[in-house]
This record gives structure tokens, C-alpha cells and sequence, in this order.
């Protein structure tokens, strides 16, 4: 299933809270990124950081995939190790 579909399903106040959320963990490794490259938050244009900070917030949609999966693999006991 379509996690964007699962998550159009929700409550509205819900989903407003889980993008918040989301939104909040991908400026956080958008700041880190930026530390970690040396890269001079005030030098990036407003675009350039959001461009960033989508792209962060897709990784973390996907690793919120991911989980589900493996969550749901050890619920019904299956192992692919």
C-alpha cells in the first residue's frame, strides 16, 4: 500500500501533526548535512534549502517504508536473514 494514500486516509489534524513532524526531522539532518559538508546555511537560497529539505524528507518517508515492513515481518514471525 501507498504510504501517501494510507496517510490521505488519516484524520486531518493527524496528518497535520505527522508532516509537522516530518517536516521538523528533515530540517534537522538538513542542518546536520549542511554541518557536515561545511556548507554555509545563509550562503543557500530559499529554493536550494528546500530542494534540500524535500529530498531529506523523502529519505525518511522511505525508512518509514522500510520499517513498516520489517515491523510487520517480525509481527508474523518471517525473516529474510
Amino acid at each position: 500500500m501507498n504510504i501517501y494514500r494510507s496517510i490521505k486516509r488519516l484524520p486531518e489534524s493527524v496528518r497535520e501533526k505527522f508532516y509537522m513532524k516530518l517536516r521538523e526531522k528533515a530540517l534537522l539532518r538538513t542542518r546536520a548535512r549542511l554541518v557536515e559538508s561545511r556548507v554555509d546555511i545563509d550562503s543557500l537560497s530559499d529554493e536550494e534549502l528546500e530542494v534540500i529539505i524535500a529530498d531529506e524528507e523523502d529519505k525518511l518517508i522511505g525508512e518509514y517504508k522500510t520499517r513498516g515492513i520489517l515491523a510487520l515481518l517480525a509481527l508474523l514471525g518471517i525473516s529474510w536473514i
